[in-house]
């Protein structure tokens, strides 16, 4: 979670007292009192109170409340920048959860959110700093990581296999995970083309491993 609104209202409540102290003791030479410091740290208390709310509020409109994740909104803002900025290339990374409704239905709606967030933890580790990760939907996550090179698919694919195949849950089961990748802007011009040729590489992918 940022800091920007703690800052930003902590930065005017200094800015006025400061105004408050220039007009009442200087301006108009009144005696300087102590209360100053005391109604100055009430100030402050209130302002930094309400700067936490606006950003704790700034924070989920662009979360997963569950996993913690960017929303779908925040990744399609993300792309949309890299692709204004021209930058040049970078991928689309759309992860699922193998058979991830047979975790919920056999063992409860708490053990598959406790899955969603580990697989999430992986990943955001996963990624690094080469990217972002947001939950897509139900079991789906999708990356997006910037300057991917010539070889990143192949290179990608054995990472994840090696890295993101060790998940398990209750006491060992493995959780499986299917991956397809696309590239922008050789699989697709925008977004929604790079989901759908990530997506299709995805089951392809999926496919090869249940063969």
């Amino acid at each position: 979670m940022g800091i920007k609104g703690r800052i930003s209202a902590v930065g005017v409540v200094i800015l006025f007292n400061i105004l408050r102290y220039f007009y009442y003791h200087v301006y108009l030479d009144l005696p300087f009192k102590w209360d100053f410091f005391v109604l100055t740290a009430v100030f402050l208390a209130v302002a930094w109170f309400g700067g936490h709310q606006y950003d704790r509020a700034e924070y989920l409109s662009r979360r997963d409340p569950l996993t913690g994740a960017f929303n779908r909104r925040s990744l399609a803002e993300y792309v949309h920048r890299l692709a204004r900025q021209g930058k040049g290339r970078f991928a689309v990374i759309l992860f699922d959860l193998d058979d991830f409704k047979q975790i919920n239905d056999r063992f409860g709606h708490e053990t598959g959110d406790a899955v969603l967030k580990n697989f999430a933890g992986e990943l955001k580790t996963f990624i690094g700093k080469r990217g972002i990760i947001a939950r897509w939907g139900g079991d789906e996550f999708l990356a997006v990581v910037r300057d991917p090179g010539e070889t990143f698919k192949t290179e990608l694919a054995f990472e994840a296999t090696q890295q993101l195949g060790r998940l398990s849950y209750q006491g060992g089961r493995p959780v499986g995970v299917s991956f397809g990748i696309a590239v922008f802007p050789e699989d697709g011009a925008d977004l929604e083309k790079l989901v759908d040729a990530a997506d299709q590489a995805m089951y392809e992918n999926k496919y090869e491993r249940k063969v």
